[in-house]
């Protein structure tokens, strides 16, 4: 166990360490009369960028490679939800219209009128309701294998039944084997982890806020009826980013999407599942370098 400590202090050092040498500041911003939202930034560039994580661990350590690609050429926030890192709410049932309205708040209170979006998984759903929502603030948009109004329930059922557990036990591990089980379906080739790291993660991070998290899931459910006619897209510039191999979201996801958004792309990031900001990250930040030149010589 002391060693499956350090292990963790490692990455949460390792973060901390990255985040000061980009010369970051993070706030805590009371938003919506009770919650508070975590909100780090970095960048001093003219462009603003947000990042809004999906349901992974550690949600600053996964836009690291994106951060450092960019560097001082953008000013860059990331978000924690409602639920993770260093936001918190007391809700136990947070529905999508309220993390958009804490993230929609908590940078106004920071003065930030007008940013590009990128969004992940259950990010990239809140991300597209923001857009939907609050099209005026939007200059662009980046959803990389979200959570979308197409998803097929009957898709969810055959993972379900391959698994053999729910998909709530799988993306909130309690044991090894949903552990195991959630790395086979958010990465194309799963990483060899020590079970005592394993451990430490479902112990002192999946662990963390589990019943608020559990809320979000029911809450995407009550929702989804209601979302499949209100996500009506976003018409400025969209990048729609997917992993050829995601398991959860299937690219064919992607290419009914692109009739939400007039304005639209849809690359396909070979080699990768549901993560391919993590798992090809140096493909994905060429992706995103690009589309922000076209976004620049349209202006």
């Amino acid at each position: 166990m002391a060693l499956s400590c350090t292990v963790d202090k490692a990455i949460e050092g390792q973060s901390r360490w990255f985040y000061r040498a980009m010369a970051s500041q993070s706030f805590r911003i009371p938003v919506l009369d009770h919650d508070t939202l975590g909100v780090l930034h970095t960048g001093e560039g003219q462009d603003t960028i947000v990042f809004i994580h999906g349901f992974g661990p550690y949600p600053r350590v996964q836009w690291q490679p994106m951060v450092w690609g960019f560097g001082d050429t953008k000013s860059m926030y990331i978000v924690d939800l409602l639920a993770f890192g260093e936001s918190t709410s007391p809700d136990s049932l947070i529905h999508i219209d309220h993390q958009s309205e804490a993230i929609v708040a908590a940078l106004d209170s920071l003065g930030v009128g007008t940013y590009g979006l990128v969004g992940h998984s259950y990010g990239g759903l809140v991300a597209a309701y923001v857009a939907g929502a609050y099209p005026e603030r939007i200059q662009s948009l980046v959803l990389i294998d979200p959570l979308n109004r197409y998803f097929d329930l009957a898709t969810l059922d055959s993972l379900e039944e391959a698994m053999g557990r729910p998909i709530e036990e799988v993306l909130l591990p309690a044991d090894l084997e949903s552990f195991d089980l959630m790395q086979v379906l958010s990465l194309k080739d799963p990483l060899y982890v020590p079970e005592f790291v394993k451990q430490r993660a479902i112990d002192n991070i999946y662990a963390e806020n589990v019943v608020q998290r559990q809320g979000l899931l029911h809450a995407i459910e009550k929702d989804a009826p209601n979302l499949v006619t209100t996500l009506a897209g976003y018409s400025g510039p969209t990048l729609l980013l997917w992993g050829r191999e995601d398991a959860i979201f299937p690219v064919k996801n992607g290419e009914r999407m692109l009739s939400d958004y007039p304005d639209g792309t849809l690359k396909i990031i070979e080699k990768s599942g549901h993560t391919p900001h993590m798992e090809r990250p140096f493909e994905v930040l060429e992706e995103l370098k690009s589309f922000y030149l076209s976004v620049l010589r349209e202006k």
